[in-house]
């Protein structure tokens, strides 16, 4: 279950906000509460974190450093307590109690800016020496707190969170959707409640009006009242942008929208749509009533274009949270012990910080390795950006990087930019096809790499950045380093903790169950069986496939089998892609015509056994190269591990080695043309 946690300074407060966010996040969320009043020791490392002032940010900083995301809550008066404020003569002094000298100070300019402005306001909190003596005192919620001298004690209850903060929670939480329906119906709520109370202070009429006007022409949507007749009996200045003033004042609502709109009708709906003019508006009706007698309705317009702009700018806010990685060491489905190994090889990697270099063909899941590394390391909470150093032109890729100043360049944004290694500070940023960066930047790349700092296109500073860097690429880094496209320096400096993926062809025991999976995926429903599908002849051709293009090929080949499969029938070998039947001709010719042309890497190994009675894993690394391929020897002892697994060779202690086993013998034969 996701956790957020509030922490505060007294008890009182934390009540009070803890209560709030579990009435809007329900059995979703649990919502964990602290006080520094009874102490804390624990470090917390929640999805959200609220703190309720800024005061407490400074106290706890340190032990909410590992959490996703750190909010200071704005708190907001709470309308049912103002009531007594109004009693209160001009220019009286004031004593204001809250437990610190900030709170204060927020709480006093909170009550100045709700229009709370002709008082003469004293702070005091716990541990004043010296305070001025004032006959009323206003505190929020901390009435023990003050002085015992007072004559009148206004308590205007404990600040609650503002609508604002709580949008951010329910944004970070994801569950602004089901939730945030509720919170903005309270606040509306809370509006109105404001509205009715202040309609029954006559002596307090005018200002009443203009603290009524003033909450009503700030809501965030178009507002209009009437009674049931549907006479129009105040709107908020929202409301003139839609409707001319002269047209609320002269007309009804029906007028305005329609005889086909009937209050009873539309409150009865969510969301009533309504076409007037040129115009598509959104309405939603809200009854008030008050012992069962209905004050009025309030109508929330909403014009249709500028709900969807909002909802653009949700969804860009959504994605700006985007920086995080999907997969898991879980997604990676194999029943190779070759490729266990290399998994597990990857989950020693994740434990520490230095610097990976993925290296395998295309298609074998190199990000998909690298999110899986970022996910089970320390920087799990933090960002994963990734990068495609062969997408992006050699102009771009430097300012997407390191980021610019203003004017760097010609349609800079005026306010300059982050580049994506600053977006990646304290996280993981996953670099692919490295083996494609252009030299000028293999420089800079080497200098974040040596300096832990990068300095903006147009910038003199240079901005500190803590990254782990993980590299992937399919070229033969080492051949680059020969041919002087790819600087050694560089090399080296990635090269700290190698890992080489598998491709497809090395790890045949996995192709069925690969099949089966995305059959599962692209066809949304329990595929039981591989024959549901496919019939054998398709199964034994995909299970005998080189597979060039390796998972990713697989995946487009299921996803075409999927659609292209008919209701009853399954799909048969003459009915499977041109190009991939292809494929599977080439590689058959190839192999009849030359032993030694488009054989696997796993199928040289073997062949190099075959040849020598006994061989040693250094030895094939030294055979392998006289025949111009270079393989690594930890790649060879991977692939001496699968051959094992398949029987097709033994394992021995001392000079023997490798040798070949008769299954083996079989194999060569009838695959390989010696």
């Amino acid at each position: 279950m996701r956790t957020i946690s509030v922490i505060s300074l007294g008890e009182n407060t934390l009540h009070s906000v803890v209560e709030q966010l579990r009435r809007y996040l329900g059995e979703e969320v649990e919502v964990r509460g602290f006080s520094l009043e009874r102490g804390m020791e624990q470090t917390l490392d929640d999805e959200v974190v609220v703190l309720t002032g800024v005061t407490v940010y400074r106290l706890v900083y340190e032990k909410v450093q590992t959490a996703k995301k750190v909010i200071i809550a704005r708190r907001a008066l709470r309308y049912e307590f103002i009531e007594p404020l109004l009693s209160i003569k001009e220019n009286e002094n004031v004593l204001l109690v809250n437990d610190t000298e900030e709170s204060c100070t927020e709480a006093i300019d909170q009550l100045k800016r709700h229009g709370f402005d002709s008082f003469t306001y004293h702070p005091y909190f716990p541990g004043m020496k010296e305070y001025t003596p004032c006959p009323v005192a206003i505190t929020p919620g901390e009435p023990h707190l003050i002085p015992k001298r007072v004559q009148e004690v206004i308590d205007i209850g404990t600040r609650q969170m503002d609508i604002t903060t709580i949008t951010e929670v329910l944004v970070e939480l994801g569950v602004l959707e089901t939730s945030g329906s509720l919170a903005s119906a309270e606040y509306v709520k809370d509006i109105m409640n404001v509205t009715k109370h202040l309609s029954t202070l006559n002596q307090r009429l005018d200002y009443s009006n203009f603290l009524t006007t003033t909450i009503l022409d700030k809501f965030p949507k178009a507002l209009l009242f009437c009674n049931e007749a549907g006479e129009i009996t105040y709107f908020n200045e929202k409301m003139t942008h839609i409707f001319q003033e002269r047209e609320m004042q002269e007309f009804g609502v029906q007028d305005l929208f329609g005889d086909d709109f009937v209050l009873t009708e539309a409150y009865s709906e969510r969301d009533h749509i309504v076409h007037v003019r040129d115009m598509t508006l959104i309405t939603s009706v809200e009854k008030i009533e008050d012992h069962d007698e209905v004050i009025t309705y309030l109508l929330e317009v909403e014009n249709y274009d500028t709900f969807q702009q909002v909802d653009r700018e949700l969804r860009k806010k959504l994605k700006s949270h985007a920086y995080t990685a999907q997969y898991k060491f879980e997604h990676l489905h194999t029943r190779n012990p070759a490729m266990k190994e290399m998994i597990g090889l990857a989950k020693t990697m994740a434990r520490g910080h230095s610097t990976i270099l993925i290296q395998g063909e295309s298609g074998t899941g190199k990000e998909i390795l690298a999110q899986s590394i970022h996910n089970e390391s320390a920087r799990s909470k933090r960002p994963f950006v990734a990068v495609n150093l062969a997408a992006l032109s050699s102009s771009i890729l430097e300012s997407e990087l390191f980021g610019y100043e203003s004017g760097a360049f010609t349609g800079a944004h005026k306010r300059g930019r982050k580049g994506l290694f600053e977006e990646a500070h304290t996280g993981t940023i996953f670099m692919d096809e490295i083996g494609d960066a252009p030299l000028e930047l293999q420089v800079k790349l080497l200098r974040v790499l040596q300096e832990g700092a990068v300095r903006k296109v147009g910038g003199t500073e240079q901005v500190p950045v803590d990254i782990r860097i993980i590299a992937a690429t399919n070229k033969d880094l080492e051949q680059r380093v020969r041919e002087g496209t790819f600087r050694r320096d560089l090399y080296y400096r990635l090269n700290i903790l190698p890992i080489e993926t598998l491709p497809l062809r090395e790890r045949r025991e996995d192709i069925l169950p690969l099949v089966q999976y995305y059959l599962n995926h692209f066809a949304q429903e329990q595929v039981y069986g591989l024959s549901q599908y496919i019939d054998e002849g398709a199964i034994s051709f995909l299970e005998s496939h080189p597979w060039p293009g390796n998972v990713r090929e697989l995946m487009n080949v299921v996803e075409f089998i999927v659609n292209m499969r008919s209701v009853s029938g399954k799909l048969t070998y003459e009915e499977l892609p041109a190009y991939i039947k292809r494929e599977g001709a080439s590689d058959q010719g190839n192999r009849k015509a030359d032993n030694s042309f488009m054989l696997s890497e796993e199928e040289e190994v073997l062949l190099v056994v075959y040849q020598k009675f006994g061989i040693g894993r250094r030895k094939i690394v030294e055979e392998l190269k006289q025949k111009g391929i270079h393989i690594g020897e930890g790649k060879v002892k991977s692939i001496i591990h699968s051959l094992k697994y398949k029987g097709w060779i033994d394992v021995n202690k001392g000079i023997r080695g490798c040798t070949i086993t008769e299954e083996g013998r079989i194999y060569v034969k009838e695959n390989i043309n010696v």
